[in-house]
């Protein structure tokens, strides 16, 4: 992979939102016979969260290998999933499914291989090869669209695969918000140009499809129903703040971290710091890549927080350390900004506007963006917006760049690009993904048994 290649997998790993997809979430929460959720990359509404990191990738351990050696097809999955250590245990523990799904469609073939399953999440693996598009900039990506029957599930999907070339294995996560996983699921791959889709559909419908199959999945029930509850009901104050912890939720592919907030809080809470620690001093981090938190519609907050699992670890006690949080003040749940003058309200931390143009009646929006000591990037703002009469609108593209203006400085920055299309007016109200960022002096420890 040359350093172009490198650059688009960069950005398209930090999960632009796909378009066409405005009203996914409105959607999600109506109830159908036949419920659709596709691909949800940003916070919409404080539904859910996809923080984006640099992504360090770790070495395969012994245990890999061994299995490996003894399913030599399973080289290509560990690959696959080095990004996350519960997948990684996983594949370890010989917790697979295989299925070996194959269509082709104009000149395109869609292969699903594996299936990483537990009670509350569905892991594809996946590949895409043609005869026909072999060319350094025919690199084939797809948008996987998931349909449930159970008209009480929702779920958001995350699309991990970005800049791969053709052939290599692709993946994508189904997380479960409302239900448990079901006994099967239809998932269609919706391949395109993946260079099209990054550098030409800024202010677009979306990308032109290829191809279009659909694949029943089903599930082996041994792995639908595998994952454990763990009451807590532990009430702490964070800044000023009361958080109760409910549940640590274990599941072989995740660990989930259940919270509730007080209604006399001054802000909702958009993000937790924290780290998970066994008996032995195993230490078990967030997700650091697809989806890291959820929300419910009632409120901009996130109350379910992703962690790698501990599941396949004999662990007697579990702690729960938090060390910071990221809240948004409930008296700015929105910031004017004046699209001709650059007159804007209170801002996020290390948030500024840089630069506002006009191309017809679509606006773009550069915003500058402190890049934080550890590499996360918040989203300033949430896909959200509205006009002075209250009325809703979501962006249709975000952008992210890197960049460090200041040589004299080690501060690092990312910019995104918010585009608000068919907007005729002046002025707009966007919608802060958060106002300050806390850090505990001394970290808060949840013991629990």
């Amino acid at each position: 992979m040359n350093r172009n290649d490198e650059f688009t997998a960069i950005l398209e790993e930090i999960n632009l939102p796909t378009p066409g997809l405005e009203d996914t979430l409105n959607r999600a929460y109506k109830k159908k016979r036949k419920r659709t959720a596709k691909m949800i990359i940003c916070p919409l509404g404080g539904l859910v969260a996809c923080f984006a990191t640099f992504v360090l990738l770790v070495n395969f351990s012994a245990t890999v290998a061994v299995a490996c050696s003894r399913v030599p097809v399973l080289c290509d999955l560990a690959e696959a999933i080095t990004f996350s250590r519960s997948l990684t245990n996983a594949v370890e523990n010989d917790y697979v499914q295989t299925i070996n799904l194959e269509q082709t469609q104009n000149d395109i073939t869609a292969k699903i291989e594996y299936l990483i399953v537990d009670q509350k999440q569905v892991n594809i693996f996946y590949r895409l090869t043609s005869e026909k598009y072999t060319g350094e900039y025919e690199n084939l990506a797809a948008n996987p669209v998931i349909t449930c029957d159970d008209e009480n599930a929702s779920f958001y999907v995350y699309n991990h695969s970005f800049g791969e070339k053709n052939g290599e294995l692709l993946s994508a996560t189904v997380d479960f918000t409302q239900g448990n996983v079901p006994d099967k699921l239809q998932c269609t791959l919706k391949v395109f140009f993946q260079n099209w889709h990054l550098f030409n559909a800024s202010m677009e419908s979306g990308p032109e499809y290829l191809a279009e199959m659909e694949f029943d999945l089903e599930f082996d029930p041994q792995f639908t129903a595998t994952g454990k509850v763990l009451p807590v009901n532990e009430t702490v104050i964070m800044d000023g703040q009361e958080i109760a912890v409910t549940n640590i939720e274990v599941y072989p592919t995740h660990l989930r971290v259940e919270v509730t907030e007080s209604d006399d809080n001054t802000a909702w809470l958009k993000d937790l710091d924290f780290y998970i620690e066994t008996d032995q001093g195993m230490k078990f981090e967030p997700v650091s890549r697809g989806v890291t938190a959820t929300g419910s519609a009632d409120s901009p907050s996130m109350v379910s927080y992703r962690a790698d699992s501990t599941y396949f670890y004999e662990a007697e006690q579990l702690k729960l350390v938090i060390t910071g949080a990221t809240w948004l003040r409930k008296d700015i749940e929105t910031t004017y900004l004046n699209l001709v003058t650059g007159e804007h309200g209170e801002l996020p931390e290390g948030v500024e506007f840089e630069h506002i143009q006009k191309q017809g009646d679509d606006w773009s929006i550069k915003i500058r963006c402190v890049l934080e000591e550890n590499g996360e990037m918040h989203r300033p703002f949430g896909d959200v917006y509205l006009d002075s009469s209250g009325n809703k609108f979501t962006t249709n593209r975000l952008y992210l760049a890197f960049t460090n203006p200041n040589k004299n400085s080690s501060a690092q920055y990312f910019y995104t690009f918010v585009n608000l299309k068919n907007y005729p007016y002046n002025e707009v109200w966007l919608t802060p993904s958060n106002t300050s960022i806390w850090t505990s002096e001394y970290p808060i420890e949840i013991n629990i048994s």
